[in-house]
């Protein structure tokens, strides 16, 4: 009721699939909305759009939507977060998201339109046979990694840098999990954890499995 109550009784149409609390806030994840909430504080907005915080007795306060009418889906498992930024998938628009001080943008837009409309789109055989997209933080190269998980057909695991504002590596890992701790960054296969990058590994190895290394050089379309 207090939920309900306090602006997300939509619940029944978008419903909550992910919170994620940081100080005396909280972001909220619908399927196709995400806001944000004041924990134990409330906001009063003048005529002019500015706010001023009050201490409140409110368990959760007004909840403010972000500009976008873009969601987490139902796809909880591809969120990931570094300081200030959040990452997440949208299957149901065929986009990657991300959630900043600026608000949300598409960074699937940053080449690969095209590409994660495809993956996107046939993620979920069918409403009851559905694919996953694992998103992890990986702090040894400070990238967000993807790993999309159709249920029928093959997966593919790719990192966003922002340093580059881009897509540029892909894996041939599929991980259960990701986490990093400090600078190192583990994922879950089959109930066992990896660490990745180790000075000694064997590389191209992913649980166990060996695979070929590829560099692909790409040039700007110059134009006639």
């Amino acid at each position: 009721d207090l939920v309900r109550s306090r602006g997300l009784g939509d619940v029944y149409k978008r419903q909550i699939q992910r919170i994620y609390a940081e100080n005396t806030n909280l972001t909220i994840f619908q399927e196709s909305k995400v806001s944000s909430a004041l924990v134990d504080k409330d906001a009063i907005y003048s005529a002019e759009g500015g706010g001023t915080v009050t201490s409140s007795n409110l368990v959760i306060g007004a909840v403010r939507p972000f500009a976008g009418r873009y969601g987490i889906s139902k796809n909880p498992e591809s969120f990931a977060y570094y300081g200030n930024r959040k990452y997440f998938t949208d299957k149901d628009r065929n986009a990657v998201l991300r959630l900043s001080k600026d608000g949300l943008t598409e960074i699937s837009k940053y080449g690969m339109t095209d590409y994660f409309r495809d993956k996107l789109s046939t993620l979920d055989a069918s409403p009851s046979d559905v694919g996953k997209a694992v998103g992890s933080w990986d702090m040894h190269t400070k990238q967000y990694v993807l790993s999309l998980q159709p249920s029928l057909g093959s997966y593919n695991t790719l990192s966003f840098d922002e340093d580059v504002n881009g897509f540029p590596s892909f894996f041939d890992y599929k991980p259960d999990q990701g986490i990093s701790m400090k600078s190192d960054f583990y994922t879950m296969k089959d109930g066992v954890l990896y660490l990745h990058y180790k000075d000694n590994a064997i590389r191209s190895n992913f649980y166990g499995t060996q695979f070929l290394s590829l560099i692909h050089i790409s040039e700007p379309t110059r134009p006639y």
